[in-house]
C-alpha cells in the first residue's frame, strides 16, 4: 500500500494557499502572452505574403493548456493551424512549466511533399539559425529530452537530406530558454520568418 504521507517539501507546498494562486497568475499570463503572439505571427503574415493555402488557415488559431506534460503545466499556441488525417501544417508555440519555451514547425503528408526540396536545399541557413530536427516515429512528442530532436547543424548535408525524405512527417523546432519572458514574441516571430522565408526559396 501506497504510503499517503506528505514529505516535508509536499506539506509546504498544500499548507501554502498562496502557491497555487501565483501559478494561477503565472498561467493567466501566459496565455496573454500567447494572444499577443499570435497577432505577431498574422501581422507578419499579412505583410510578407506566405503562399499559404486556403485550406491551411480555415481552422484558425487555437490556444490550449494543461497541467500533465511528463507532470507538468503547458500551454500550446497553434498557429496556422491544419490537421487532417494525413496532411499537417502547423506552427506549435509551445511553454512548459520549469522547462523553456519551443516554436515548431510540423509539416506531414502532401504538404510535407510540397516542401520537401526547398527544405532539402535549406540545410545551410537552418543549421546557421540552430534549428533542430525530430528523429522518433512518433510525431506527438513536444520536449527535446531523451534524444527527441537532434541539432540540424551536428550532421551531413546527405544525412539531412536522407532524413528530410525518410517519412511522411517532419517537424523543426528551437528552444528558448524561459528566461527570454520578454522577448520571446520576438523570438518566435523571428524563428517563424526563417522557417517560411526558406520553405518559398527558389534555388537553383
Amino acid at each position: 500500500m501506497e504510503n499517503f504521507y506528505l514529505t516535508a517539501e509536499e506539506a509546504a507546498i498544500v499548507f501554502t494557499p498562496r502557491v497555487m494562486e501565483l501559478k494561477n497568475r503565472a498561467i493567466e499570463k501566459v496565455m496573454l502572452l500567447m494572444g499577443q503572439l499570435q497577432e505577431a505571427l498574422a501581422a507578419w503574415d499579412a505583410a510578407a505574403g506566405f503562399p499559404f493555402e486556403p485550406v491551411w488557415l480555415q481552422q484558425g488559431p487555437k490556444i490550449s493548456k494543461g497541467e500533465q506534460y511528463k507532470s507538468l503545466p503547458w500551454v500550446i499556441l497553434d498557429y496556422p493551424r491544419y490537421f487532417s488525417k494525413t496532411d499537417v501544417f502547423a506552427f506549435r508555440s509551445m511553454f512548459w512549466w520549469g522547462h523553456y519555451f519551443s516554436y515548431t514547425l510540423h509539416l506531414a503528408g502532401m504538404v510535407k511533399k510540397q516542401f520537401e526540396a526547398s527544405l532539402m536545399a535549406a540545410y545551410e541557413p537552418l543549421a546557421a539559425a540552430g534549428f533542430q530536427v525530430y528523429l522518433p516515429d512518433d510525431p506527438w512528442e513536444h520536449d527535446f529530452e531523451n534524444g527527441n530532436y537532434r541539432s540540424i547543424g551536428d550532421m551531413s548535408l546527405a544525412e539531412w537530406k536522407r532524413l528530410v525524405g525518410r517519412k511522411n512527417f517532419i517537424k523543426l523546432a528551437k528552444p528558448f530558454a524561459l528566461e527570454r519572458w520578454g522577448e520571446i514574441i520576438t523570438d518566435i516571430v523571428e524563428a517563424y520568418a526563417t522557417l517560411l522565408n526558406e520553405l518559398t526559396v527558389k534555388r537553383p
